[in-house]
């Protein structure tokens, strides 16, 4: 396949910016791991690759923030046979599928443009939604995973995610717009980036 190169350097660089993005202080959540995948999703036309790659980001960035920065209270593990991570991870591979519907309901159809309003519209009602399933999906594995004191009810565990999930929120819209406004500035310098193939 022509013009490899580019294609590998931008998902390398999307993995990075997850690893880095979570080392370094931010707000809770606040993190660019809904926007990779829904790139992932919605840009990389093989759906296996499209899943793998937000995924692999995910678990490149988890490994080096407990061993780096949380090393205090959990070990790689304890946290990577937790039931509360495996919905986490749940909770990415949802922002995928939505990204898998972003790329057949606007990217495919009308390419990138984050100045049109009809794309703009798409991508940030993928961002909310992405967004919402993550929310919910997270701290349904948190509930059902008995993990918060006092054993609380479903909604009560939703209600004391409210705060997280507007810093999530906030991020998803933030750093999707940004990714793809890259993404859509590096396509009119390679234009065979347009899509991105990985066979």
């Amino acid at each position: 396949m022509k013009n490899v190169k580019p294609n590998i350097l931008l998902v390398a660089g999307a993995i990075l910016a997850a690893a880095l993005f979570r080392l370094v202080p931010h707000w809770p959540n606040f993190t660019p791991m809904g926007a990779i995948a829904l790139m992932g999703g919605a840009l990389i036309t093989n759906r296996f690759a499209g899943a793998i790659i937000p995924m692999l980001a995910m678990l490149i960035s988890d490994y080096l923030t407990v061993v780096l920065i949380n090393f205090a209270w959990t070990t790689p593990a304890e946290y990577f046979t937790s039931p509360q991570t495996a919905f986490v991870y749940l909770g990415i591979l949802s922002n995928v599928l939505i990204g898998f519907v972003l790329g057949q309901v606007s990217v495919r159809k009308d390419g990138i443009s984050i100045t049109s309003s009809k794309f703009s519209a798409s991508l940030l009602g993928a961002s909310l939604v992405s967004a919402i399933l993550f929310f919910l999906i997270s701290n349904f594995g948190t509930w059902a995973s008995g993990l918060t004191p006092g054993n609380p009810s479903l909604l009560a565990v939703y209600a004391l995610g409210i705060p997280f999930f507007g810093y999530s929120l906030m991020a998803n819209v933030f750093y999707s717009f940004l990714f793809f406004g890259l993404f859509q500035v590096i396509c009119e310098r390679y234009p065979a980036l347009r899509e991105v193939t990985v066979r």
